[in-house]
């Protein structure tokens, strides 16, 4: 603490002899100047330094054609009614490559002839009266000294420089649904300077910036590993408190709010998507959020959430009696789903595909579906051929990231390579129809683990709650009230 403490004051004596007018605070968001607690000298979030963010921007400024322009618009500041804002959330390509977690815009200049590609961000000018109620925020010199910006303008600049940037460009790389999540001033600024630019470039020549960034977010360094190890870590003992405070009676809602509380306390800024507690028959809803029953002996209780640690998102899900205890019944379908996810987790080598590992959960829950006799006269190849579908509908995993969904650019067919995380999940959700599943009728079970490709074997990033029917059983109730 002492050596980050000296570092904040040796990095504020420098700014403010290049800056005399330039103040901490007009970064407006933690930075080791601010935050010496929490970050290093040269350090934007835990462990990402500036210069990680600059070698981002380097490497996907040489993906680009020679002299092509990528445009990067951060996200809008939205509202739940009139002036009371949502909870601020960056988009996470702009996030990714400059590490600001405010409104802004980047555009990242790739050299005609070999040399350095330039960053410009443009940034909302602040006054005094906008931060009275919102606080300062990030400034054209703070974006310069601390975010390693070449240039910085106000956004009133915005169309007439970006219209510049644009009008010697060879290739405009860009998204062309971005603006639609922009701030309006950002929009208008935006589609102007496009619109000129684009009508003097041929079609070819406009691309969408995800088919380049996407690929380079997909492989994550270890920085980036550090802080989704962290973020699985807080998910999974926030789950595993809940497993402990489940007896019959328990709100869904008051467990969805002790996994907040508990990620919350660890550290995590955000949830990373709405909590599913799914108690009963609501188990087999996959995305059931309500959250509004009280939960039965007898029941399972299906809970699938995850937390923002410093932007990175975790994903976890699990699946236990009510009672403590599985009946045969709910035992028989949770061991079929537990090996498939087991052999799936496996399967998560270098080289392998997502759809690879997506067909063998296919097949592995189709083999138990068959011995459970769960479509008596189906053979496994006729519920492997799409009958499964309507008691597995979604896909095996996803990549995990910046988003729980994330780098949507990336194909499933893509082999799998170290670095790259996702998420493992197969899921078994039996309507409530006795006439067509018998004793198996209502149960829903899915299980869930965030998965890191190494060529040392898969690492389970949530491995600390538990999966196994005992372990489950032993933890169900366990805490005391």
């Amino acid at each position: 603490m002492a050596l980050r403490a000296g570092a904040c004051r040796r990095y504020q004596q420098v700014a403010q002899a290049v800056w005399p007018h330039v103040h901490p605070a007009v970064t407006g968001q933690p930075t080791w100047l601010t935050h010496p607690e929490l970050l290093a000298e040269g350090e934007l979030a835990p462990g990402l330094s500036g210069a990680e963010f600059s070698d981002r921007r380097a490497r996907l400024a040489r993906l680009l054609p020679p002299g092509g322009v990528a445009v990067v618009p951060g996200s809008a500041k939205t509202y739940r009614t009139g002036a009371i804002p949502y909870p601020y959330r960056q988009d996470a390509d702009f996030l990714y490559l400059t590490g600001i977690t405010q409104q802004a815009v980047a555009v990242i200049s790739a050299p005609s002839t070999p040399g350095e590609a330039r960053y410009t961000l443009f940034v909302p000018k602040g006054s005094l009266e906008r931060e009275r109620w919102d606080g300062a925020s990030l400034n054209c010199e703070a974006a310069v000294g601390v975010f390693g910006a070449d240039e910085a303008y106000p956004v009133s600049e915005l169309e007439t420089r970006l219209g510049a940037l644009l009008a010697g460009s060879t290739c405009v790389v860009y998204d062309s649904d971005a603006d639609r999540s922009s701030p309006a001033w950002q929009a208008a600024a935006l589609r102007a300077a496009l619109q000129l630019a684009l009508g003097q470039l041929p079609e070819e020549r406009v691309q969408p910036l995800r088919h380049y960034l996407h690929p380079l977010r997909w492989v994550k360094s270890a920085a980036e590993l550090a802080l989704l190890r962290k973020s699985a870590a807080i998910s999974a003992a926030a789950m595993a408190r809940c497993l402990r405070l489940t007896r019959e009676g328990v709100s869904e809602s008051v467990l969805a709010a002790t996994f907040e509380y508990e990620c919350r306390v660890r550290g995590a800024q955000h949830m990373a998507y709405p909590q599913v507690v799914g108690s009963g028959l609501d188990a087999c809803t996959i995305h059931y959020s309500r959250n509004d029953k009280m939960a039965q002996d007898g029941d399972l209780l299906l809970m699938d959430a995850g937390n923002e640690y410093y932007g990175y998102c975790s994903d976890v899900t699990r699946t236990w009696p009510v009672s403590g205890a599985f009946s045969p019944q709910q035992r028989d379908v949770y061991e079929v789903v537990r090996d498939t996810h087991r052999q799936c987790v496996a399967a998560c080598q270098p080289g392998a595909t997502l759809r690879q590992i997506h067909q063998l959960s296919v097949r592995l829950l189709c083999d138990g579906l068959a011995q459970l006799r769960v479509f008596p006269g189906l053979s496994p190849d006729t519920l492997a051929g799409g009958a499964y579908q309507t008691v597995y509908p979604h896909s095996v995993g996803h990549w995990l990231g910046l988003d729980t969904h994330d780098t949507a650019a990336v194909g499933y067919d893509r082999p799998l390579r170290p670095g790259v995380t996702l998420t493992v999940e197969p899921g078994l959700y039996l309507p409530p129809d006795s006439i067509r599943f018998g004793r198996f009728a209502g149960i829903g079970v899915r299980i869930e683990d965030d998965v890191v490709v190494s060529q040392a074997g898969p690492e389970v990033l949530s491995a600390s709650v538990p999966a196994d029917a005992e372990e489950v059983e032993r933890l169900v109730g366990a805490a005391i009230l």
